[in-house]
């Protein structure tokens, strides 16, 4: 007997926290390489490191989208970033995480669909 899939028949609750969480411990990390690298001075509380005014260039964040795959059952690819990059990593976590809600609801959309 083998084992089928279960059907999609709504769509789920998309995983914002966990999304925004992920996406951001990601972006501490890469930030913090950045600074390193460029000799740059970085706020040693989370929150201060978070709300810093320091450039994110989209090429940044697409390369660390694979980190969400996992999370949200798809992958996530270069629509969920804003081009041109963010201002800092808060923004970058909020305008991400918002993209890729929408990339969810249209993805499970179209499944719930088929």
């Amino acid at each position: 007997m083998t084992a089928k899939a279960k059907a999609v028949t709504t769509v789920p609750s998309f995983p914002s926290s966990e999304v925004a969480k992920k996406l951001a411990d990601e972006l501490v990390v890469s930030v913090k390489d950045l600074a390193t690298i460029q000799g740059i001075g970085l706020p040693a509380i989370h929150k201060e490191l978070l709300e810093k005014a320091i450039h994110i260039d989209s090429h940044t964040i697409v390369e660390i989208l694979c980190v969400l795959d996992q999370v949200v059952g798809f992958e996530v690819g270069q629509d969920a970033v804003r081009p041109g990059g963010y201002n800092s990593i808060e923004e970058a976590v909020t305008d991400v995480t918002a993209r890729v809600g929408k990339l969810w609801a249209k993805h499970y959309t179209e499944e719930v669909a088929s």
